[in-house]
């Protein structure tokens, strides 16, 4: 295979240290490796990355190794911003068993990059991974927020306290005073079912046999310190929102085509745009992201045989935002995804059917964003004769199972 780079570099990154080696082809073909070890301090990352500017390597080769490759890519993305740096899978770079040494991978890692025999991964710029670093911590925010939610709503529960069962959201403008008068032990029954607010306040009666139960003095401490925390973590996701919103201003246009795809708003658009970038030419395909995504199905055939394969594994953040997107999209009425899904979930189930969905919100945002273009649903595809009868017999066999006769009659054309 014609060698790509005559010059290139890999690195075994582990927590402590980074082996590094060099590899270069010689005037005679002849390849020649050179391995340093370096501490994954900053002093040290830099001395690193002053050899390899010194021995003019033009492309660096390193394994995603849970979190200890971000320090290094780092490095050398600010202090030598020219350098290609290629993130591989691990699963591309394995070596034969039996002589694994941490030397002997960074050299196999940079025999691997001279001859392009790896696939690199998409590496976000410097700003794109800062604004990641904020959609993600908000997604952890949030997530707290649902926990703190579930635990005050379970100690009222405890209690004997039963705003579940009459507020159709118990933590809401009206359920938090009504918790927070309940916590101050002040008030009567009546009282505190006075606080109720909008709607609410035509189930009076109902709330205030609601809240008539006895709490503790722990009850109470343990509510108070709950309430406190939720308010607290609220804080946290307005101040981190504002964060968001600056960072992302600069791809305002981007986050702007992206909300007119139905289910996607403000924190969706900014988490997609966080995790692909505005940049669409870094995937080959709608295809590639897809499958980046982890959110194309997996394939498993042995010997002829087709075995259950669960989806690809992909960026979990990505999927996540894009899944939850899909469930508000296939609730809204005359969404065009409402009724494929429809017609999915009665083949394969919800569970895929939604990430089914997800999928093809993937490929609209890839090629809005490609095109520069906003949402726009795919014209309906007319209804072939064919289809027409077997919907017809679809129809005709669900009357007869319920018992009943019926007897159909071609309509005359318009």
């Amino acid at each position: 295979m014609d060698k790509l780079y005559p010059i290139a570099a890999g690195i075994d990154v582990h927590r402590d240290t980074l082996v590094v080696s060099i590899r270069k082809l010689d005037d005679r073909g002849k390849e020649k490796v050179e391995t340093r070890t370096f501490e994954t301090f900053y002093d040290a990352l830099v001395e690193m990355v002053a050899w390899l500017d010194e021995e003019h390597v033009p492309i660096v080769g390193l394994e995603s190794t849970g979190v200890y490759w971000k320090p290094a890519v780092r490095a050398l993305q600010t202090l030598s911003p020219k350098r290609t740096v290629w993130l591989v899978n691990p699963l591309e770079v394995k070596q034969v068993p039996g002589r694994k040494t941490d030397v002997n991978d960074s050299q196999w890692l940079s025999k691997l990059v001279m001859h392009g025999l790896v696939s690199p991964s998409f590496v976000p710029p410097l700003q794109l991974e800062e604004l990641r670093k904020l959609t993600r911590f908000r997604g952890t925010l949030t997530r707290n927020r649902t926990s703190l939610k579930n635990r005050i709503i379970k100690e009222l529960e405890t209690a004997g306290i039963k705003l579940a069962a009459v507020c159709s959201d118990p933590l809401g403008k009206s359920g938090r005073a009504m918790i927070e008068a309940l916590v101050e032990g002040t008030r009567s029954p009546a009282q505190i079912a006075d606080l109720a607010l909008g709607t609410l306040r035509k189930k009076l009666a109902e709330l205030e046999r609601a809240v008539n139960a006895p709490l503790s003095s722990a009850q109470r401490d343990v509510l108070q310190s709950l309430m406190r925390q939720l308010k607290s973590t609220e804080g946290e996701i307005e101040l981190l929102d504002e964060k968001i919103r600056a960072m992302r201003a600069p791809h305002q246009k981007q986050a702007a085509l992206l909300e007119t795809v139905p289910g996607i708003d403000a924190v969706t658009s900014s988490a997609v745009l966080a995790e692909i970038g505005p940049d669409m030419s870094v995937f080959d395909s709608a295809k590639h992201i897809s499958a980046w995504g982890g959110l194309c199905p997996g394939s498993n055939e042995s010997g002829g045989k087709t075995k259950h394969a669960p989806a690809r594994k992909g960026d979990k953040y990505l999927r996540t935002a894009l899944v939850q997107a899909a469930w508000c999209a296939v609730r809204k009425k005359g969404c065009p995804w409402r009724d494929k899904f429809g017609a999915l979930s009665k083949r394969m189930g919800p569970k895929k059917a939604i990430i089914a969905i997800a999928r093809k919100m993937l490929v609209a945002v890839y090629y809005m964003l490609r095109d520069d273009v906003p949402y726009r649903p795919a014209d309906p595809a007319e209804i072939t004769a064919e289809q027409r009868k077997r919907k017809a017999q679809r129809h005709l066999q669900a009357l007869t199972e319920l018992g009943l006769q019926v007897t159909v009659n071609e309509r005359a054309a318009a």
